[in-house]
């Protein structure tokens, strides 16, 4: 049979033959484009949340003052942050694949009275890090962290559970409060069984190991920590190690190093009094719960050497209840007593007129809950100087003026969680 040709000498090709020849072409092209999906490993899923706390209020306390040693008055005003500290955050996660997650907080502290930035206006003071985690082999992170003080020994003291923030430790001089966390810092966090956590963190200087007071171990810090919780029993433990921390101050010798500026606060009893070469702390919780009662105690042990070879130690003892009376309604009531001795300062600075300051304190508080997230609350802070102690000083408000023995704090606000 004649093949037919068209007028260029080329061969006609039929339009079935077409079609014929376009779907096998198109049946290869879907199949490579299947075969190279398949091949490409699963895509990862993230996610990213936005939370945070609001929490403002009226305050009033009998006596403060800006700093140790100065005039104190009473004062009534608008507060914020007193129940939980107001922040707002980023916080998330990415799935690599064999339960392991890459993570990361950013998290900002401010005010919600006037909306400035916290912790020396850092844009995310409260912490920012980032890290990996595993559900076998533990959580690794890395940045602005909290240490195990805060983390492990907190959640058994009254200020977290039923009180206010002004309701810590005297001068927060165990951390437990977390006035200040630390930079620069590695964190290791490792479950070997259901209820128990094992932590251990180092906090670099950022400096190079040079001659004279600055070096590798220039406004360092070291941490440890072991926490328990199962059925009503709880337990922790922590140990705490800073070198050199006072040269965080901005004028000293390593600003930006593991511990930052809000360590050396003019309203801080133990800090300002000199420069502080190392610090040492160590503290013990438990607690145990049984229907809609918890009761906690606590003890930490802070040794303070100062650069002057002065020393001071600090031991703080706390016993709590706390109480659901309803899912609506929470109360609890706290005693805390500060046996110190050792250097108490001296000249504007002191707060002491012998070596054996002591203070007694006492922590209530209630809330009621509209919902999971809105509350209102209400604290009470009472806090007498006692021994050798000349001043009062309720955390977080600043010290009574010079003198006064007796700092109460009355504080009620309402408290938003997003």
């Amino acid at each position: 049979m004649t093949q037919r040709h068209s007028r260029a000498g080329r061969p006609f090709s039929s339009p079935r033959l077409h079609k014929r020849r376009s779907a096998r072409a198109s049946t290869r092209a879907l199949l490579s484009i299947s075969l190279a999906i398949t091949s490409l490993p699963a895509l990862a899923q993230s996610s990213v949340q936005l939370y945070g706390i609001i929490d403002n209020g009226i305050s009033y306390t009998n006596n403060v003052a800006s700093t140790v040693g100065g005039k104190g008055a009473s004062r009534v005003g608008l507060a914020t942050g007193f129940g939980s500290g107001d922040r707002f955050g980023l916080t998330g996660s990415e799935d690599l694949g064999d339960g392991n997650k890459a993570i990361f907080t950013l998290e900002n502290g401010f005010s919600g009275i006037n909306g400035t930035l916290g912790q020396g206006g850092r844009m995310f003071g409260r912490q920012a890090f980032a890290g990996l985690s595993n559900p076998r082999w533990g959580t690794l992170t890395f940045g602005r962290q909290y240490e195990f003080g805060f983390v492990y020994l907190s959640p058994f003291e009254s200020w977290t559970q039923f009180g206010s923030i002004y309701g810590a430790h005297i001068g927060d001089v165990d951390n437990t409060f977390s006035t200040f966390r630390l930079n620069q810092s590695v964190k290791y966090e490792y479950s070997p069984m259901a209820g128990l956590t094992l932590g251990a963190l180092y906090a670099f200087s950022n400096q190079s190991a040079t001659s004279g007071s600055t070096g590798f171990a220039n406004n360092r810090a070291l941490g440890l920590g072991i926490q328990y919780q199962r059925g009503p029993i709880g337990a922790a433990a922590t140990f705490l190690h800073l070198s050199n921390p006072s040269a965080s101050a901005a004028n000293s010798t390593n600003p930006g190093g593991a511990i930052g500026d809000e360590y050396t606060l003019s309203t801080s009893l133990f800090y300002n009094s000199a420069f502080v070469s190392r610090q040492d702390v160590i503290g013990v919780a438990g607690s145990y719960s049984f229907g809609d009662a918890r009761v906690s105690a606590v003890f930490t042990d802070t040794r303070l050497r100062y650069q002057n070879g002065q020393d001071l130690r600090v031991d703080n003892y706390e016993i709590n209840t706390r109480y659901q009376f309803s899912p609506a309604i929470v109360a609890g009531i706290g005693y805390i007593f500060t046996d110190a001795s050792g250097y108490a300062g001296t000249g504007a600075t002191s707060f002491a007129s012998g070596t054996r300051p002591r203070w007694h304190q006492i922590d209530a508080g209630a809330a009621y809950y509209f919902s999971k997230r809105t509350d209102l609350h209400a604290s009470v802070i009472y806090q007498r100087a006692a021994g050798d102690a000349t001043v009062a000083a309720i955390n977080a408000f600043g010290p009574a003026g010079a003198g006064v023995k007796n700092q109460v704090a009355v504080l009620a606000g309402l408290r938003h969680r997003f």
